[in-house]
């Protein structure tokens, strides 16, 4: 199977892939698939479940993938004994160049973190520290690493949801951005909140509680944060 035929298969629709075919004023841009985009995968690598994708300050290209959703026929080359020649799990995290070249893969189980059960969700912040989460019931927390994979902080833990009025256990966070500082987690398919953190030392500056159809209102003193910050979304 090709490497754009595996990154259909795992689920990714992104800009990443497509190239603008141009539009006059008025018209809505029209696109199509760049089928050469990304290039073939180094290390006999497969992807699982795409669950995340970012873009950064150089227009580089991130995901974060399910290795574990692979079946043994897809993972057969690291079977006892080997099934088939292909293939091996790539690692969670994957960046790429403009061009779709492989720059470097890294992630997963490690010292002093504890690595998501069920990957979810990818973002690059102003410094470059790359955030990411999960979304399995026991994915209580969001985990911060250099672009290099260098393990930098975790906030929250493993562990079953508490609620919403859980200052420290988040529950399955669905998305991370980072502004000014801050971190906003959208919190997520076991809460349904937005929780706010020191994006430098994890501690907690504001928890906004339940919001519905949130977006594009603006945060308020009240809730803890300085008038005129952005709050998102609909979090249901």
């Amino acid at each position: 199977m090709s490497t754009i035929h595996r990154l259909a298969a795992a689920g990714i629709v992104t800009a990443a892939l497509i190239i603008s075919r141009g539009a006059s004023a008025g018209e809505a841009p029209r696109f199509e698939v760049d089928a050469l985009w990304p290039k073939p995968l180094p290390n006999n690598w497969i992807l699982g479940q795409v669950a995340g994708i970012a873009v950064d300050a150089a227009d580089h290209v991130w995901i974060i993938q399910r290795p574990r959703t692979l079946s043994d026929d897809e993972k057969g080359a690291t079977l006892t004994p080997p099934r088939s020649q292909c293939c091996t799990p790539a690692p969670p995290v994957i960046e790429f160049d403009r061009d779709g070249t492989v720059l470097q893969a890294w992630g997963g189980p490690g010292a002093n973190y504890q690595w998501p059960a069920n990957e979810h969700g990818i973002r690059l912040d102003p410094n470059g520290f790359v955030w990411l989460g999960g979304n399995a019931p026991e994915d209580g927390m969001i985990l911060k690493f250099t672009r290099e994979g260098k393990f930098v902080m975790q906030i929250g833990k493993a562990g079953p949801s508490k609620g919403d009025n859980d200052q420290a256990q988040l529950g399955r966070p669905a998305d991370v951005w980072v502004d000014q500082g801050e971190a906003y987690v959208a919190d997520g398919y076991g809460n349904h909140r937005v929780i706010v953190f020191d994006a430098a030392d994890g501690r907690l500056q504001a928890s906004l509680g339940r919001l519905r159809q949130a977006a594009g209102r603006r945060a308020r003193g009240a809730h803890g944060l300085q008038p005129g910050r952005t709050a998102f979304a609909d979090v249901r």
